[in-house]
């Protein structure tokens, strides 16, 4: 059973490893800011904080709830990754131009769609959570390139979307946050590359 403690940890480091404040992370997963930084920063163990408000930091992180970002990820990929670009949140919480710039790059082009990076994966290529890439569909993958990849646990039946960099026949981690991780191999079953990055937005609040 968790407890406060659990909580008030995980809280913290889902702020750090998505780079906001206590009060940012509370503001995009749609909460009032209060409801994080009272209860993190309450001493007296008085005041709790809902499943509600717990799940909805989870849904917009990525993160399971009361797992530590960064480290072992649970059996059955609890988490993606990076998540589809959603008009009608993220127009509500980021400036007006970023949805601007997302259209601009995208035009007429089919098969292009807008990703936001949810991990410190590629990190060392200069790829941030909460960066915004454009994935072309239709783009051939070359080495080097940095890939949108679906990962297929066939015995679980899940699936998780990962940003990786493609060094043929593999997809590679690049993250001095993260550490040395194990190369997967694109077997077009298992492992397959769904698009390649063709621009990257980096909103700012």
């Amino acid at each position: 059973m968790k407890t406060p403690h659990d909580s008030k940890a995980w809280l913290l480091a889902v702020a750090s490893y998505m780079n906001l404040s206590l009060s940012e992370l509370a503001l995009s997963s749609k909460i009032a800011a209060s409801t994080l930084t009272r209860y993190v920063n309450d001493k007296s163990g008085k005041l709790t904080i809902t499943e509600r408000s717990l799940d909805a930091v989870s849904s917009y992180s990525g993160i399971p709830k009361n797992v530590i970002p960064g480290e072992r990820r649970l059996p059955g990929f609890a988490e993606s990754e990076t998540v589809p670009f959603d008009y009608s949140r993220e127009e509500k919480t980021l400036p007006a131009w970023v949805a601007a710039a997302i259209r601009e790059h995208k035009g007429a082009r089919n098969g292009v769609e807008p990703w936001i990076m949810r991990s410190w994966a590629l990190d060392q290529l200069g790829v941030l959570p909460g960066d915004i890439l454009m994935i072309d569909q239709n783009k051939r993958a070359k080495a080097g390139d940095i890939v949108c990849v679906q990962i297929s646990d066939h015995v679980t039946g899940r699936t998780e979307t990962v940003m990786r960099r493609y060094d043929p026949p593999f997809i590679t981690v690049h993250s001095a946050k993260l550490g040395p991780q194990r190369p997967d191999q694109v077997d077009d079953d298992r492992v397959v590359i769904m698009g390649v990055e063709d621009g990257i937005i980096r909103p700012r609040h």
